[in-house]
């Protein structure tokens, strides 16, 4: 029988009501990140994007994607084809410049120092750039500490010079090498692995969860302590998507994600010992005192203002936050 026509005409309408209303969809995005399986920094990305799910009770579902280069996740969430990243800073220069005077290399003198800076004075600066370009910058994350990788023992700055490296596209790396005369070859992540099999270039800069991760660990297996640049990561999602969020969605998502004091925890207790089983399967780390690291860092230093000249932009405001932020820090008695 033949339902009564008042009721055929209210479940019609009801129906297009879901279809057309964004709060009854689910909407289906995806977080892209290099992060590499075995590694604490892909946890953070899958826990990141399950959070997200959760916050919004299913409203929104998020699902990790792998891309091997940063650069690419970068124009890929600009451009709206993902919606959402989770990339270094460095990663994230190319597009923001600006970033880079937080991966200065030998700019923090403590890790209490760098966190209580980079969340109380250099934010507020990042969320204004990232917005310039198009993002929403939810929320900072953390890759690690930078070292050198050689194929050989490379403990010394006199021992690089001349050396064929690779340089990232952050201008922070490009200084850091060519204060050392090393002989820089500029390449996106996703080359570096196979440069390195093959000898186009001999030695990089890795965090160390990321590089035991990857073939960088077999081709160039001695891992140099130099602690000469950090790694901080952003979580942030394409701003046309997030201004089409109801005002509650974006509360939601702006809320779900790891504290930044975990991730950077999390990164510190997965170093050692991955360190560890990586040195009992035949691999390399060297330790440095004070005064090997004081070798590399003297090189440095004298050229961190250049740095900040040469990237120009607001360059020199997120530099003198970071120097305001410093003072704050050693006012209140912090080391």
């Amino acid at each position: 029988m033949p339902l009564p026509r008042v009721l055929a005409v209210a479940l019609s309408a009801a129906t297009f009501a879901l279809v057309q209303n964004p709060a009854f969809a689910q909407q289906n995005w995806k977080m892209a990140s290099a992060a590499q399986p075995g590694s604490v920094l892909l946890g953070h990305v899958e826990e990141n994007a399950r959070l997200v799910g959760e916050a919004t009770k299913g409203e929104i579902k998020v699902e990790r994607l792998f891309v091997g280069s940063e650069q690419e996740i970068v124009q890929q969430v600009v451009r709206g084809r993902v919606e959402m990243g989770s990339v270094s800073l460095a990663g994230t220069s190319p597009l923001i410049p600006e970033l880079a005077v937080l991966n200065m290399p030998y700019l923090w003198r403590s890790n209490a120092e760098r966190d209580f800076v980079i969340d109380n004075h250099a934010v507020p600066i990042l969320r204004k750039l990232y917005e310039a370009k198009g993002l929403v910058l939810l929320g900072m994350g953390e890759v690690g500490w930078n070292d050198v990788v050689c194929k050989t023992a490379c403990l010394s700055p006199a021992s690089v010079k001349g050396m064929k490296v690779r340089i990232s596209p952050s201008p922070a790396s490009k200084m850091f090498w060519g204060s050392m005369q090393a002989n820089g070859v500029q390449m996106p992540l996703s080359e570096l692995f196979p440069a390195l099999q093959s000898g186009l270039v001999e030695a990089a800069d890795l965090p160390f969860v990321y590089y035991v991760t990857t073939p960088a660990a077999q081709s160039t297996p001695h891992y140099v302590m130099t602690r000469h640049l950090h790694h901080p990561s952003a979580v942030f999602i394409n701003k046309r998507v997030w201004d089409g969020l109801t005002p509650a969605q974006r509360e939601q998502v702006a809320a779900a994600r790891l504290p930044a004091d975990k991730m950077r925890r999390d990164v510190e207790a997965d170093e050692r010992p991955k360190m560890e089983d990586f040195k009992k399967k035949g691999g390399f780390v060297h330790e440095l005192t004070a005064e090997q690291r004081a070798e590399w860092s003297k090189l440095v230093v004298p050229n961190q203002q250049a740095l900040v000249k040469e990237i120009g932009g607001q360059a020199q405001e997120v530099w003198d936050a970071v120097q305001a932020g410093r003072k704050v820090f050693a006012d209140r008695g912090g080391k």
